[in-house]
């Protein structure tokens, strides 16, 4: 009977465990739909026209430790999101865009969960630089959207990106008129 006892207890704790891992950031929700305002259509700069997109800076998430993002899901979400907005092809003279994960400012805990990313854009056309800059966002998940606090973290790690691609388009489109 107290081995029962036991191996139950010992389970639970181990359920326990894995519920409390940290999963990696899910590119789909660091995706931002086509947005009105920030959609490129034909005429605008850039239209069709981001052929390569590199992605430096993230790292990959450690279980036992904290939610993060890579460099892959980062570069998937960038490229769907770039895509969505109409940049994305080869029709026009071709673009490269450069995102360089700077930082990924986490709490260590909390109720409500803000991570704040700084992203480094640079957009080349031709050899020549076309835009440049560092953008930050911060991105919130409250208790109410994910008890489990590791779930928080990763959903304001995905919000904290779409909102630093939001923000990257939106000074993009407003600069490259």
């Amino acid at each position: 009977m107290m081995i029962r006892r036991f191996a139950a207890a010992a389970a639970v704790v181990a359920l326990m465990g894995v519920a409390a891992c940290a999963s990696p950031s899910n590119p789909a929700m660091m995706t931002l739909p086509a947005t009105p305002g920030l959609t490129a259509s034909a005429g605008d700069i850039g239209y069709h026209s981001v052929t390569t997109v590199t992605v430096s800076g993230g790292q990959g998430t450690n279980p036992m430790w904290t939610s993060q993002v890579s460099n892959a899901d980062f570069k998937t979400a960038l490229e769907a999101s770039l895509a969505s907005a109409g940049y994305m092809g080869a029709e026009g003279e071709p673009m490269e865009v450069s995102a360089s994960l700077i930082d990924l400012k986490q709490p260590f805990a909390g109720l409500d969960m803000s991570v704040t990313s700084q992203i480094r854009y640079t957009v080349t056309r031709a050899e020549q630089t076309v835009f440049d800059e560092m953008v930050a966002a911060t991105g919130t998940a409250t208790m109410s959207q994910a008890f489990v606090g590791v779930e928080r973290l990763r959903m304001a790690n995905e919000a904290s990106i779409r909102e630093n691609i939001k923000e990257f388009l939106t000074r993009f489109r407003a600069r490259a008129r």
